[in-house]
């Protein structure tokens, strides 16, 4: 693969990175001033529990991408402790083919999503839902590259050399 193209392809990572942090910071903040508003003030946000659930989906979906590449999902270490060599490569090979393919499903139904958001606002905030129904789009694009980019990194790896 280009190296220009992963090169550019890490700068969008770090950006998504530091996006995805800004919105756990933000998240924390208006939990805390919702709990603060409630339990002191006695009045409480109607808007505070859509704009955290809203975070909470941007930081996740903009930092999944990240984590593939940095192979920080979920997996069964023990398998891949005991596979060796060209096993080992075959296995990695079709877990990114499943999530490949997950994945594609995920973009194709967040694209259905983006055009049915256009008639639709959020309840409390009063925001067009295709905003959020975008986040979703571009986490699983991102994430799609993500998985292409790391597939191609598994074949620059060659098999340690057989003992004699």
């Amino acid at each position: 693969m280009n190296n220009n193209i992963v090169y550019y392809f890490k700068k969008v990572q770090d950006a998504m990175a530091t996006l995805s942090g800004i919105a756990l910071l933000l998240m924390v903040l208006v939990i805390f001033l919702q709990t603060f508003t409630r339990f002191v003030i006695f009045y409480s946000l109607p808007w505070s529990e859509e704009l955290s659930r809203y975070l909470f989906v941007v930081m996740i979906l903009l930092g999944f991408n990240v984590a593939i590449s940095k192979g920080d999902l979920i997996r069964i270490d023990i398998i891949d402790n005991y596979l060796k060599g060209n096993a080992k490569i075959v296995v990695q090979y079709v877990r990114l083919l499943c999530a490949v393919f997950v994945n594609i499903i995920y973009l194709y139904s967040s694209f259905y999503l983006v055009k049915l958001g256009s008639y639709q606002l959020s309840p409390a905030m009063q925001i067009p839902m295709y905003s959020i129904y975008l986040v979703i789009f571009l986490g699983f694009s991102l994430s799609l590259i993500a998985l292409i980019v790391e597939t191609f990194s598994i074949s620059n790896i060659t098999p340690p050399a057989k003992e004699k």
